[in-house]
């Protein structure tokens, strides 16, 4: 396992320096000087980017590997911003790869990312967003050696990283949090299609339809929505000490029935915009 471990990090430093080799391809300027925020906005699929696509001014597009990223501008309250629409693909490596190009070639001062996700809180249904305010990485635990399954067992365990602090000592016990300056802008914006509220976004490789499993992981970590990046942006965001917001608005409550919508995707997307043209 540990091999294996090893051998995963290999190839996605390898593909991040593969990417990031192709940067004189490309014609867009790194000079950020003249922008008052330059906000690196993520979503894993093409519903969950194309409206604040459509929002950027003087849109130019970039590749790297599999991975793109339209730049252009969104005007907001104390001046122009430079926004990075970031179409990360689905999933934690997928997320963990496009921040990295993203903070490397864009230097962003605020790190947004959102999208659609399933309900775990039982008082929250479709149509609502979620700040999160706390993140949590569902999909790390561990087990006893049993002949039985039971998930109740488990041990979640804390994010695999070691981060340094400003006096070069390790930290440890990680918790991912979006940065509290940027929570109380999105409060202040106003949402109309559904209920605003704080919560916990939890991020696995996983898409649970199962109640008994939902109430567990509720219980377990006060999720309010799952969904597959959120916990590895934050994670890579903290490492290079980038402000990071994650926004999540639910497309889909298993616990209500398992009902699902897609228009889900442009009301958060338009949330968003509102939120960069508050800036």
């Amino acid at each position: 396992m540990k091999k294996q471990f090893v051998k995963l990090l290999s190839i996605i430093n390898l593909v991040i320096l593969t990417a990031c080799s192709n940067s004189a391809k490309n014609s867009v300027s790194s000079d950020n000087s003249s922008y008052k925020n330059v906000i690196l906005v993520q979503g894993a699929l093409d519903i969950e980017v194309d409206p604040l696509i459509s929002a950027l001014e003087d849109r130019k597009t970039e590749r790297y590997a599999s991975w793109v990223f339209h730049i252009g501008t969104i005007n907001g309250k104390n001046g122009k911003n430079k926004v990075i629409v970031s179409r990360t693909e689905v999933g934690l490596v997928n997320a963990s790869v496009a921040t990295t190009i993203g903070i490397e070639k864009y230097k962003p001062t605020l790190i947004i990312n959102q999208g659609t996700a399933g309900a775990h809180d039982p008082v929250l249904d479709v149509g609502d967003i979620v700040i999160g305010t706390n993140i949590v990485n569902m999909g790390s635990f561990t087990s006893e050696r049993t002949l039985t399954s039971d998930q109740k067992n488990w041990k979640f365990m804390d994010a695999p990283q070691r981060l340094r602090d400003e006096n070069d000592n390790f930290i440890t016990n990680i918790r991912f949090y979006s940065t509290p300056e940027y929570v109380s802008i999105a409060k202040s914006v106003s949402y109309t299609n559904g209920n605003l509220v704080e919560g916990t976004i939890g991020s696995a490789d996983q898409w649970n339809r199962e109640t008994e499993r939902i109430n567990m992981l509720h219980s377990t970590f006060g999720t309010s929505a799952e969904e597959m990046e959120t916990s590895a942006v934050a994670q890579v965001a903290l490492a290079f000490k980038v402000p990071f917001l994650g926004i999540r608005v639910l497309s889909n409550a298993e616990l209500h029935g398992g009902n699902y919508n897609p228009d889900t995707a442009t009301w958060c997307n338009n949330y968003v915009i509102d939120i960069i043209k508050s800036l």
